[in-house]
C-alpha cells in the first residue's frame, strides 16, 4: 500500500474530504468496536465516534 502510495502520488484534492488510505497496525479490536456502532439510513454513526489519538508511521 505505501509503494503504491509514493509511486502512484497523493490525492491533495481529497485533503479534508476523503481518507486517501491506511492500514491497522495494531488496535484492530477499536476498529471492530467502531465497526459495530449503529448506523442511521444515511449510513452515519446514530453517536459520533470521537478518534482522540492518531499515530502516524
Amino acid at each position: 500500500q505505501i509503494e503504491a502510495y509514493t509511486t502512484v502520488g497523493g490525492t491533495p484534492f481529497l485533503d479534508n474530504e476523503y481518507t486517501v488510505y491506511g492500514e491497522v497496525t495494531e488496535g484492530m479490536d477499536v476498529v471492530d468496536k467502531i465497526q459495530q456502532v449503529a448506523t442511521n439510513a444515511a449510513d452515519r454513526p446514530e453517536e459520533d465516534v470521537i478518534i482522540k489519538k492518531v499515530v502516524v508511521l
